[in-house]
């Protein structure tokens, strides 16, 4: 939580971001100790209910005063916060006075999980709750508090849709308490952003954010404050070239989704490298990858995504690059570009890791099955999948500047999240960030009804399992949604749901703009969605009321995503705030990669087994539960070799006083 002297100006000279010192073994022993206690499931429960009661007896008589005396009063509350912290007493009477207003401006009131939601918010923690609570509603309780103290705010987002819809939704409701709002999304241009970043509330995706900010650490040297305002006296023209206020005040919705998964790979601002003698090298060295043969000059294991040379490989591509010139003189030099083409051809796919869209590769973004806009591979790799699909070949790119996602929310004066799920993660959120994460009850207790999951021996066999489950579904008049973990697997499902006679929608990402149509329409009668995971962040589902009378939305899980909390997410599609819903998993063990021993070993037993039986079925699911958890914590040792990584590069730039 703020305290009064932490709260700094909020211009652009000033520029506040928390220094990030390097930790000894005592600080680290502290931090441990300390998260052990913030962390543990009961810490602010007292509190919590003592904030609820007395925000109940505070604003008892605010249901009848006019609207003007409330912001006159939440102003002159927002002005004391700058002065002397948010205090619980404080706080209530800030919650109260925007939980009325709110009431009178958007119809919505928010219930005491929201309100226990907003407190846990502004204590500077990860606030879980379950989907369909309302996340958006409760954002606006310290996001108004906050800029009522004067705070910069960013509320960041995980795409351009929820930062759109989210910020006009709650516009309203900012502008009775004359908060202004900016709304950023990646097609905005840079006089565009800076209005933006000058409102008291902005609504951005963090990818946006991140790039903005290294854009403007690419001008001046904000590192060095002396210089910093050298410049500024130098240059009138600096400060208006400048967008971002500093990093005061920032929660993150879908917290695990942007400070998790997100923060595998560094961001990176590149520029173009026209050269026609690099564009040659690359063409020769796709060219040559055709002459090596398989599992004698180099072996592709396609379950752990990896291409590897061999030793009689390595030699051919000394033999064959003999007269092709001095690029191909360095050993690694030729060796890692031929390695790259041959990524490109064996593990990088069509409609999984890419599309191809208007002769130009475009990538999806593997955690939310979404098109990302302006990114591009490194190092050639990106050039070598334009040639293997007969694109034109763009020019390679250069670093300019970068930085991880952890290096750069850890700079927030002041950081908190939400989401649906946290728990799993709560030791990593405290270790890189010192988040810890507190659960909010639910409002209305849930009727999520979970079946028995089935594990199926051949993809054909599970697709027949997902078209009778619609069909059951449809003859009661009831919705379904379907997961499906790429593009590819979308196509496939359409195709049988097709041959099914079956009518449904389609949304993955070569339907992203009808994303908020589809969803829309996906609570209607007898109406089938297939998505990718994609429509599992942030969208509401809106049950027919003759849906929720047949039982309501039924979701099915085809293929576990690459988290366990993903598919919670998914899960989390139906029976949202009291209402009815079904969740059920039809998995399929063909074409499964087996990454480990112990996984090749279930694999074995179950098919021995058989899979008509629960003794089979339970080892299947095992296997497959087992290899996503492989996954997950290959997930998690990039995403520490990337915060690793940055803080190494970090000391290095230090003595030549260069940044990131």
């Amino acid at each position: 939580m703020f305290t009064a002297c932490q709260l700094p100006p909020a211009d652009y000279r000033h520029r506040p971001e928390r220094k990030l010192l390097k930790s000894g073994w005592l600080d680290r022993l502290q931090a441990r100790l300390v998260g052990q206690i913030e962390r543990h499931p009961m810490r602010l429960s007292i509190r919590q209910k003592r904030f609820i009661s007395d925000l109940k007896q505070l604003v008892g008589g605010y249901e009848k005063t006019p609207d003007e005396e409330l912001v006159s009063k939440a102003r002159e509350l927002g002005l004391q916060a700058r002065h002397l912290g948010f205090s619980d007493r404080l706080v209530a009477q800030l919650f109260g006075i925007t939980r009325e207003m709110s009431g009178r401006t958007l119809g919505m009131k928010h219930f005491d999980c929201q309100l226990i939601g907003g407190w846990i918010l502004l204590q500077g923690r990860v606030a879980e709750m379950k989907t369909g609570e309302g996340k958006t509603l409760t954002a606006v309780l310290p996001v108004i508090s906050a800029a009522l103290a004067g705070l910069p705010v960013h509320v960041i987002t995980v795409n351009d849709y929820l930062t759109a819809r989210d910020a006009e939704m709650m516009r309203p409701l900012y502008q009775r308490f004359g908060l202004s709002v900016g709304i950023i999304t990646h097609k905005c241009t840079p006089g565009e952003r800076r209005l933006a970043y000058s409102q008291d509330i902005v609504y951005v995706t963090g990818k946006e954010l991140v790039f903005d900010y290294l854009r403007d650490r690419m001008k001046i040297n904000f590192n060095q404050p002396l210089n910093m305002q050298v410049e500024f006296l130098k240059s009138t023209k600096l400060e208006k070239q400048l967008q971002l206020r500093g990093l005061h005040f920032a929660l993150v919705d879908e917290a695990d989704s942007v400070l998790i998964d997100e923060s595998r790979t560094p961001l990176i601002i590149s520029g173009t490298h026209n050269n026609e003698e690099e564009q040659e090298f690359l063409e020769t060295a796709y060219r040559l990858s055709h002459r090596l043969e398989e599992n004698l000059d180099y072996l592709v294991d396609k379950d752990r995504r990896t291409v590897e040379l061999t030793q009689h490989g390595v030699q051919i591509i000394k033999d064959l690059s003999a007269t092709l010139g001095p690029l191909w003189k360095g050993a690694i030099r030729r060796e890692e570009v031929v390695h790259k083409a041959l990524m490109a051809r064996y593990i990088y796919r069509a409609d999984h890791d890419y599309l191809v869209r208007d002769g130009k590769i475009e990538l999806i973004d593997p955690l939310s099955g979404r098109i990302m806009e302006g990114r591009s591979w490194e190092k050639g790799l990106h050039q070598m999948v334009e040639l293997k699909e007969e694109c034109e070949l763009t020019s390679q790119r250069t670093t300019l500047a970068r930085i991880s996602y952890q290096k750069f929310f850890r700079r927030y004066l002041f950081l908190a999240g939400m989401t649906g799920t946290a728990w799993e993660v709560r030791d990593e959120l405290w270790k890189v960030y010192r988040l810890p994460v507190s659960r909010v009850p639910t409002n209305k207790p849930s009727r999520r009804i979970t079946l028995s999951p089935r594990v199926y021996s051949k993809d054909e066999q599970r697709w027949r399992g997902v078209v009778q489950s619609c069909k059951a579904c449809i003859d009661e008049g009831r919705a379904v949604l379907i997961g499906t973990k790429s593009v590819a697997d979308s196509e496939i499902a359409s195709e049988h749901l097709s041959r099914a006679r079956i009518a449904h929608n389609v949304l993955s990402a070569k339907q992203d703009k009808q994303e908020a149509d589809v969803v829309a329409q996906a609570g209607q009668p007898g109406r089938v969605t297939v998505a990718t995971n994609m429509a599992g962040r942030g969208t509401d589902i809106k049950l027919h009321p003759a849906v929720e009378r047949a039982g309501g939305l039924h979701v099915i899980l085809t293929e576990h995503y690459e988290s366990a909390r993903v598919d919670r997410q998914l899960a989390g599609r139906c029976a949202r705030q009291g209402d009815p819903g079904s969740f059920e998993m039809l998995l399929s063990m063909e074409d499964q990669p087996l990454r480990t021993i112990s996984t090749k070993s279930m694999h074995a037993t179950a098919l021995s087994m058989g899979l008509d039986n629960a003794t089979g079925q339970k080892m299947a699911l095992g296997m497959l539960t087992r290899e996503q958890q492989f996954v997950e914590r290959q997930n998690f040792l990039a995403r520490q070799s990337t915060l690793e990584y940055d803080l190494r590069l970090n000391e290095m730039l230090a003595f030549s006083g260069k940044l990131e």
